[in-house]
């Protein structure tokens, strides 16, 4: 099986929702990855002269190279396993740290950097549409982890949310008929409140994507 290949969405998320594990492997795989991050926010930074750019474009081809000898299938990566926007193990979006996850409710808190930033240090509106999309998701989920698809998510952006800062997103399960859950969150800078969203998931069917 390659990486191109798909598999019953429900198989797949039983792989993909898997603890993360505790090894060696694990370990140094974080610490990469946290790396990574802050690659992507230096780079943001910086302002690299040709010779330094070009320097930089060199080794980021050769470890490319490397990492592309590495390539297993999606069920055996590492990246973003458990849950995406819950994982140290991907850069996709700033991690996010859980505070409180029941049935209802989820709260969790992040800091995002110079990499989530859209202009004069204020957090790109996609970005934080990509943050509502991961915590919601995983409400609709629920403990249980029941495999979701997104139909469709609605972010009204109320101020600014800053970057290098803690933030607070809050998210609530507010109804379920049959195989579709609507969500709603709030993502708050303290007292402030930046942006508040409201979606709906649909679980899948064995068989589907």
């Amino acid at each position: 099986m390659t990486t191109s290949q798909r598999m019953d969405a429900i198989e797949m998320a039983q792989y993909r929702r898997r603890p993360f594990p505790k090894t060696d492997q694990a370990a140094a795989y974080l610490e990469m990855m946290a790396q990574v991050r802050k690659f992507q926010d230096a780079l943001v930074a910086a302002n690299p002269e040709v010779a330094q750019a070009q320097l930089i474009q060199a080794q980021l081809a050769e470890l490319t190279e490397l990492l592309a000898t590495l390539e297993v299938p999606e069920y055996e990566q590492l990246y973003a396993l458990g849950d995406m926007g819950m994982s140290d193990s991907q850069a996709l979006v700033p991690p996010l740290t859980l505070d409180h996850f029941d049935d209802d409710e989820l709260h969790a808190h992040f800091q995002p950097g110079l990499f989530a930033m859209g202009m004069n240090q204020a957090m790109h509106g996609g970005v934080i549409s990509l943050i509502f999309d991961s915590a919601m998701g995983r409400m609709a989920a629920g403990p249980r982890g029941i495999p979701c698809r997104t139909a469709y998510l609605n972010t009204q952006f109320r101020n600014v949310a800053p970057i290098g800062v803690r933030l607070e997103l809050r998210a609530r399960l507010e109804s379920v008929e049959g195989r579709k859950r609507l969500v709603s969150a709030q993502m708050w800078h303290g007292e402030t409140l930046c942006a508040e969203a409201d979606a709906l998931f649909v679980a899948v069917r064995a068989g589907h994507q």
